[in-house]
């Protein structure tokens, strides 16, 4: 690290607090629009009939067991409200905290249009019902994938190194575990959770990517010429 104390007539550097750059908006923008994409692409093939060549029936015949679908769907009832209510109010504290409350906020909005969309647009055209319900996307999955997601991407610049790396860890194993719960449930086939993942991922980089705030700023360095100290 530069020290603060610089020789009179230099310029003292001041750089800029980590956060997702120009450029990582730029990488966010690709991934955004090629999730959106194949989950159009994902919904228009079920909504046709495709199954993965009954690939994801076995899934749920080897997760679905009828003596484990009431444990399966126990736990994504867990993994649901009371989880992702949780991880919302502890992303606020600590964003109040670290002066990034602002972005919690926005990104919280991000994830909230996901799950909309979810269930008012993309599950209405799709029209794949599974026991007589809408199943593509799973809203479960939707939910919890993207609060994890926005969570963390606001949480970005106010995380060490270490801590990004275990946050996204736990909010993979969380989405994942919901994942396998919505299965094992037989609420929903494997196909619905890949475009729920998918649509969450899309929605939720489109709204990183359009979010212009001071904080949303990358990393920059700065250029600051001490007042004058007049001639020598």
């Amino acid at each position: 690290m530069l020290s603060p104390r610089c020789v009179p007539g230099e310029a003292r550097i001041r750089v800029a607090p980590p956060s997702l750059g120009s450029v990582s908006r730029t990488r966010l923008a690709v991934i955004s629009l090629g999730s959106l994409l194949a989950t159009a692409l994902l919904g228009f093939a079920v909504s046709r009939g495709f199954n993965a060549f009954r690939l994801e029936w076995r899934a749920l015949q080897l997760l679905g067991h009828h003596r484990n679908i009431d444990h399966w769907g126990n736990l994504a009832n867990l993994l649901a409200v009371r989880v992702i209510a949780a991880v919302f109010i502890a992303s606020a504290v600590y964003g109040a905290l670290r002066g990034v409350v602002a972005r919690v906020a926005v990104m919280a909005g991000f994830a909230v249009v996901a799950f909309v969309l979810n269930e008012e647009i993309m599950k209405p055209v799709v029209q794949q019902r599974l026991q007589g319900e809408l199943s593509f996307p799973s809203g479960s999955v939707t939910a919890v994938c993207a609060t994890a997601l926005a969570m963390w991407i606001a949480l970005y610049p106010a995380l060490g190194r270490p801590a990004r790396a275990v946050t996204f860890v736990l909010g993979a194993a969380w989405t994942f575990l919901m994942s396998v719960a919505v299965v094992g449930a037989f609420w929903h086939t494997p196909l619905d959770v890949i475009g729920s993942i998918l649509l969450s991922v899309g929605v939720v980089t489109g709204g990183a990517t359009v979010f212009r705030s001071r904080s949303a700023r990358g990393p920059a360095v700065a250029m600051e010429r001490p007042p004058s100290l007049g001639r020598a």
